[in-house]
């Protein structure tokens, strides 16, 4: 009986030593499925955060080049503003159509004020410069002292426009008369298509003279500086 007892209590022993083994293998199974898996898991991530550095810093660069070109695009703009304007100040010099006849139409009043005759004041035939411009010319013969017309030429010339006087010829009005007769041509610059020009440039006008503007400001306020 006693050795009966003894060899089921071994036969017992035996079969938990079988069980706890089972889940030693089936822990030691599992802790290297973990472990790789961890491996794998980090493996992966870093090479997700390598691809997620290398699209940054390449995003940086192209936001670098981007700017760049907003930048270089910038300056292209303000020095092409800058020679449209220079451009647009050399027209102010030519007249328009318009400003042309204006111009003709004031030479009465400034003659009458130095108190010279007008003998003849006519437009003749205009010479083509290129497709844009012409040189209009005003025919005349005025009738006055040697002194009220050389008033008068001053007056006339007092313009902000293009204008000569050419193939003027100057005689005395006869042996026994203190006038002389002056006879000639006043050639005007003008561009026909300068009224449509100006609007269509105005917002290039305007903002190269605001950013002139606030240039001639800083001067101003520099040169105040200096002196206080």
């Amino acid at each position: 009986m006693l050795s009966g007892s003894k060899n089921k209590s071994k036969t017992v022993e035996d079969e938990s030593i079988r069980d706890k083994s089972k889940f030693v293998v089936v822990g030691f199974v599992v802790m290297v499925i973990a472990l790789i898996g961890f491996i794998v898991g980090e493996i992966y991530t870093s090479l997700k955060l390598s691809e997620q550095n290398k699209l940054l810093s390449s995003s940086g660069n192209i936001q670098q080049q981007t700017d760049d070109i907003v930048i270089e695009i910038a300056k292209l703009g303000k020095d092409v503003n800058n020679a449209e304007y220079s451009y647009i100040q050399e027209i102010m010099k030519f007249m328009s159509p318009t400003e042309f006849q204006n111009y003709k139409n004031s030479i009465s009043g400034m003659a009458n004020q130095f108190n010279v005759q007008i003998n003849s004041l006519n437009e003749s035939e205009s010479l083509k410069l290129g497709k844009l411009y012409a040189i209009n010319y005003i025919e005349y013969q005025f009738l006055s002292t040697f002194e009220n017309l050389t008033f008068l030429k001053n007056k006339l010339s007092e313009t902000e426009f293009k204008i000569n006087i050419v193939n003027e010829t100057v005689k005395r009005e006869n042996p026994n008369s203190n006038k002389i007769i002056a006879q000639g041509r006043i050639g005007v610059y003008v561009f026909p298509g300068k009224e449509k020009l100006l609007k269509e440039k105005k917002s290039v006008i305007e903002q190269v003279e605001k950013q002139k503007n606030k240039e001639n400001e800083k001067v101003s306020e520099a040169k105040s500086e200096e002196k206080n």
